[in-house]
């Protein structure tokens, strides 16, 4: 039996798209998610990409958040400034990362992220992105800024939390980062339209027991040395959730937890997985996917949702596949500085 939203709780707003009947089934609409704003095509987690996949059309802005020493919420990948994709105010790239808890945000906004370093192997991976020099790093509160702008109604964003065990002080412990992050969305009135993911278990469970309404994203990685979850052994990650409790299955292992949401790397699920964690009530989101023939393959396995660094690639499967897209919006005017 498919499952409604509503069964899911409320996890996820309801999309005004139907699929035709003989579409995969699936626990939720497709969700088609810009992966950092669509890093392929626009500087990372800043607000030129996120303009420009409002743009286009997209269900889902995906982005990443770091808090900084005076307690901003800042929209990053990394933990600190990366070297690959920072320069200084003397408009050198920096040498080595420093943390956000290190930093104040006014410190933060000296830092210019429009252009990866060029040469370099991160270069390398997105050809086509387009440089923005003199962009800076924005506040989760100038996105949900822009997204009001905008005027789409439609879009939600998935905000991951940055936050390593391995590295404890490299950022604020879960629950002082997540206490902060659920004030700001209340300040904000945006939590109806936010989920938030994580790999730390932790920061999922807190916010299942702080604000119950939240759609949580059990996000996992079961491939080489950057692994969070193993099948047959705990992990730092999974606060004490074991899959070899159950069965060496990662997916009943986030339904122990109170998932209801599982965002796996992409090369590390079938369609055996995707059955089993339908069966449970999970929807999957499958992360990052770029390449248009594996995004063909896991939306015919029947996966909810796919995260990428090509949302427009994605659309135009999606669209193959007979999956409605979303319209895009004139008003999200590319931002070039803040």
């Amino acid at each position: 039996m498919i499952l409604s939203i509503g069964s899911l709780l409320g996890l996820l707003s309801a999309s005004p798209h139907a699929e035709p009947a003989d579409t995969p089934k699936r626990l939720m609409p497709f969700d088609i998610e810009a992966h950092r704003g669509g890093r392929a095509l626009r500087p990372e987690n800043t607000l030129p990409a996120f303009a420009n996949a409002l743009s286009m059309g997209v269900d889902t802005l995906e982005l990443d958040m770091a808090i900084t020493s005076d307690g901003a919420v800042v929209v990053s990948h990394d933990r600190g400034l990366n070297p690959d994709l920072t320069r200084g105010p003397d408009g050198r790239y920096i040498t080595a990362t420093i943390p956000f808890i290190d930093l104040t945000l006014a410190q933060v906004k000296a830092y210019d992220v429009g252009q990866i370093r060029p040469g370099s192997a991160y270069a390398a991976q997105f050809p086509e992105q387009r440089a923005l020099p003199g962009t800076r790093i924005p506040t989760l509160s100038e996105v949900f800024a822009l997204v009001r702008r905008s005027g789409d109604t439609h879009v939600r964003l998935d905000i991951e939390t940055k936050i390593d065990p391995n590295h404890p002080h490299e950022s604020l412990d879960p629950d002082h980062f997540v206490a902060i992050v659920l004030a700001l969305l209340q300040r904000e009135h945006f939590d109806n339209r936010v989920m938030i993911e994580s790999f730390d278990w932790r920061a999922l469970l807190l916010v299942q027991k702080l604000a119950p309404q939240l759609p949580t994203i059990y996000l996992t990685n079961q491939t080489g040395r950057d692994a969070t979850v193993y099948p047959d052994r705990a992990s730092v990650w999974t606060a004490g959730y074991s899959p070899n409790n159950y069965g060496g299955s990662v997916v009943r292992a986030v339904r122990a937890a109170g998932g209801r949401i599982w965002s796996p790397y992409y090369r590390d699920i079938d369609a055996h997985s995707i059955a089993e964690a339908h069966s449970l009530g999970v929807a999957v989101i499958a992360w990052t996917v770029n390449d248009e023939r594996d995004m063909a393959h896991l939306i015919d396995l029947g996966a909810d949702g796919i995260i990428s660094d090509r949302p427009d690639v994605l659309r135009t499967v999606a669209a193959a596949k007979g999956i409605p897209v979303p319209r895009g919006v004139r008003r999200a005017a590319p931002v070039t500085r803040q």
